[in-house]
């Protein structure tokens, strides 16, 4: 049976205020329907929370107390949870709701183009809903995918920033320690020195020196090497223990993991160097290319339209002798012979 066509004003609005009501009902029965069954699942035993880190009391979440519903609202599960924690914290994101705000705001990416694309749909003309449709579906999976990639980028340009600052780091501590002074001192030492040539392994150095205050130094730096995932950072963390548990010399162990992580760094040049030349070559060839055509391809083009054009004169002009003769006047044609 086919549909009755919508034409007046009247019945879109009426259409579009049915559609909210329907996704205003299905977005609660589903709000009510997973927090119930979250309520049945046996959870695990928590430790008592202080006033200030209950979340229905804290004002300073991303998008305010709409933060934990929005966030309910596309679910995260447990693998996946840990693996976006894991990149949370590599891309420098350490509070404690940082994964509900990020399950938050790609809510709001994926629920924002879906109740426009419903907008678009009802007002517009059914030749133009194929492509509405299209492009709020392609809006809804970039909003739910684009997060994730943007925390990526900036996880791994900021370990790139670690990795580039580490090596002096080593230095300004062995130097330090050589003076006399101890971790501690060290580490809170190169935090301020390094704040404004690199100021994110300034703040990592920082809190791993609040760290250890309160608790001790290889706690600390074991949580160093959990937050940025970079192999230098990890044997960093392990030489620093090691010396330290064992009781040896601190400073030549620093000075040898320096000089191999200078060695490492230019090995890393080098290697992007060369594939830089490799990446290039295309760039390169493909500018040559039209330069290369013109060259060797130009002469030729030349050469047949100079011919094309001539030989297109000669015919004009043999054509146009042709109607010359075959406009002759009769006269000029021999008369034939009366018969008798």
């Amino acid at each position: 049976m086919d549909l009755l066509p919508i034409g007046s004003w009247e019945d879109k609005q009426a259409l579009f205020i049915l559609s909210a009501l329907f996704l205003l009902v299905f977005t609660g029965a589903f709000s009510v329907i997973y927090r119930w069954l979250d309520s049945r699942q046996p959870k695990p035993t928590e430790p008592v929370k202080l006033p200030l880190d209950d979340l229905s009391t804290r004002h300073d979440l991303l998008l305010g107390k709409w933060t934990p519903a929005l966030a309910a609202q596309v679910p995260v599960g447990s693998a996946k949870g840990e693996a976006i924690q894991k990149e949370l914290l590599a891309a420098g994101y350490y509070r404690q709701v940082a994964l509900m705000e990020y399950a938050a705001v790609r809510t709001v990416l994926i629920v924002a183009p879906l109740v426009m694309t419903g907008m678009l749909a009802l007002l517009a003309d059914n030749e133009q809903l194929p492509s509405i449709l299209l492009w709020g579906g392609l809006a809804c999976v970039l909003g739910y995918s684009l997060p994730r990639v943007y925390v990526a980028l900036r996880g791994r340009a900021r370990m790139r920033s670690i990795e580039a600052g580490l090596p002096i780091a080593v230095d300004m501590l062995t130097l330090c320690l050589s003076a006399g002074q101890n971790l501690l001192a060290a580490f809170r030492r190169v935090a301020q020195e390094m704040r404004h040539c690199h100021r994110t392994l300034s703040e990592e150095l920082e809190i791993v020196h609040l760290q250890a205050e309160l608790r001790s130094l290889p706690h600390a730096l074991q949580q160093f090497a959990n937050r940025v995932p970079a192999p230098e950072v990890r044997n960093m963390a392990m030489i620093v223990i090691q010396a330290e548990r064992l009781g040896t010399d601190i400073c030549s162990a620093l000075i040898e993991y320096g000089n191999s992580l200078r060695t490492s760094a230019r090995q890393k040049a080098d290697t992007r160097a060369n594939k830089t030349m490799f990446w290039m070559l295309f760039p390169t060839l493909l500018c040559l290319w039209i330069p290369a055509a013109i060259i060797l391809i130009a002469p030729a083009v030349l050469e047949f339209q100079e011919h094309r054009k001539n030989a297109l004169q000669q015919w004009r002009e043999s054509r146009k002798e042709l109607r010359s003769l075959t406009a002759a006047p009769a006269a000029a044609l021999p008369l034939e012979a009366p018969q008798p």
